[in-house]
């Protein structure tokens, strides 16, 4: 039918977007046009003594005027500070090999970063994506929340049997809402923590990443499923 096609045909309309827009988000930290938003440092040689550890601008910058002479008071772009690097050292060098740490390369385990701190040049897109997510994540408990009050007005009228079944939706509702909770809201607390610098919840990142926030997207078929709905 025409409804039928139309609905199917939202549907499609809204996981194309959910798509691009998600695989937008991943692939927009490496485009190389926007190093200097999400680089933290780069990699050198063990032969190049210049540098130890992963440096930064800051430290790149310190150096970079020691060799040269005084320089003017402007941030360095990435681009800037990598040719200035390879002018110091002459061919008989050979090749300088340079590695970015970039967005994905601040933990062994290769996910979004979103514990970050103020030294971070990409603290401001981690957060805008961890504010769309509340965004969406308070969106989504307030029209369950609607529907659940929607339900409740309806079995009222209709009698006891649709009273029984709002029941079973209230109790649905209720563990979705619980079980979303309970992933998200500690991960966003430990989020404004880490950077606010009063933790360095580090070391706890990919337990969150592969762990806590998929648990989410694993129980929710569960709780949609109604031979489990009935033994809530």
């Amino acid at each position: 039918t025409a409804i039928h096609r139309k609905t199917v045909s939202f549907l499609v309309f809204q996981i194309s977007v959910v798509v691009v827009v998600s695989v937008a988000i991943a692939i927009i930290p490496l485009v190389n046009n926007l190093e200097d938003f999400f680089v933290n440092g780069l990699y050198y040689d063990a032969g190049i003594k210049l540098f130890t550890g992963f440096p930064n601008k800051e430290e790149h910058s310190d150096v970079i005027s020691r060799y040269y002479g005084r320089m003017q008071k402007t941030p360095l772009k990435w681009k800037t500070i990598n040719k200035m690097v390879r002018q110091m050292f002459s061919q008989d060098y050979g090749e300088l090999r340079v590695r970015k740490l970039d967005f994905y390369g601040n933990d062994g385990t290769c996910i979004f970063k979103y514990f970050v701190t103020p030294s971070d040049p990409q603290r401001m897109y981690v957060w805008s994506i961890l504010v769309l997510n509340s965004i969406c994540f308070i969106l989504i408990t307030a029209s369950y929340m609607i529907i659940s009050s929607a339900s409740k007005q309806s079995s009222e009228k209709l009698g006891e049997r649709f009273k029984k079944r709002h029941r079973a939706t209230q109790r649905k509702i209720s563990a979705i809402i619980i079980t979303d909770c309970a992933c998200w809201i500690p991960f966003i607390v430990i989020c404004i923590l880490h950077s606010a610098e009063v933790l360095d919840a580090t070391e706890w990142y990919s337990m969150f990443s592969v762990v806590i926030l998929p648990i989410n997207s694993v129980i929710n078929p569960f709780l949609y499923d109604k031979t489990l709905n009935k033994k809530i």
